[in-house]
């Protein structure tokens, strides 16, 4: 398997309407999500859905548009928590590129993984929120944005992970994500066997002259050999 970032990959006009249809599905996704979150319906135990769908669509995506994407995601979180604009998109950019690296080369999509990389996006914003807006002025009341507000959160948010990540597997195979990327594996594999299989008999040719060249040396010195026998006699 080779190690790739961002391969070029010849779609056809079909393929084309499906890539159309998936990000549209995942915008609205993101809309929806952003919604749920602005109502404030969970109140402390607000589950931050959009990390969750961030970390999914980069699982499976290639890391340029998985981090487009986790930018605009991280713009609905600064809108929908007031906090300074561009600061979550800051943080989750980075996750997203990683998350998707990571996937396309040495980690298996499951839930499993989507759960940890879901866990450490949250934790890492998270973090860095608690301390440019809470340690560095020295708040009042620190532990407790940690355990009423921060904590809840953090659970919540990974209470509802398994649910949008099989949103995003759901997308992502019906508009013919993982179809293309077996294909482009398939061909891949293709080219690296006949490439072998090329090889091998580049060295089979190569074995087969110098057999040949050593008989025919064999032969020519067998028939100098005769006339002196027969001198000889």
């Amino acid at each position: 398997m080779r190690y790739k970032i961002n391969s070029a990959v010849a779609y056809t006009r079909k393929m084309k309407v499906k890539v159309f249809l998936r990000w549209l599905f995942y915008s609205l996704a993101l809309v929806l999500l952003y919604s749920i979150m602005s109502c404030g319906a969970f109140k402390l135990w607000q589950p931050y859905m959009i990390f969750a769908l961030a970390i999914g669509v980069s699982m499976k995506e290639q890391e340029f548009s998985s981090s487009i994407f986790g930018i605009f995601c991280g713009f609905m979180l600064d809108i929908s928590s007031g906090t300074l604009f561009g600061f979550f998109a800051v943080c989750v950019m980075p996750c997203c590129f990683i998350t998707s690296l990571f996937s396309r080369n040495l980690i298996k999509v499951n839930i499993l993984n989507h759960l940890l990389f879901t866990s450490g996006t949250t934790l890492f914003s998270f973090s860095l929120y608690y301390l440019f807006n809470y340690v560095i002025w020295s708040a009042d009341g620190r532990w407790l944005i940690v355990t009423k507000i921060l904590l809840p959160s953090f659970i919540a948010t990974l209470i509802t992970a398994p649910l949008i990540y099989w949103i995003t597997k759901f997308i992502a195979s019906k508009f013919g994500l993982e179809q293309n990327e077996n294909l482009d594996e398939a061909v891949e594999e293709a080219v690296d066997k006949a490439e072998e299989k090329r090889k091998s008999k580049r060295i089979i040719n190569v074995d087969k002259k110098n057999k040949y060249i050593k008989d025919l040396e064999k032969e020519n010195s067998r028939k100098r050999s005769l006339p002196e026998e027969r001198n000889i006699k």
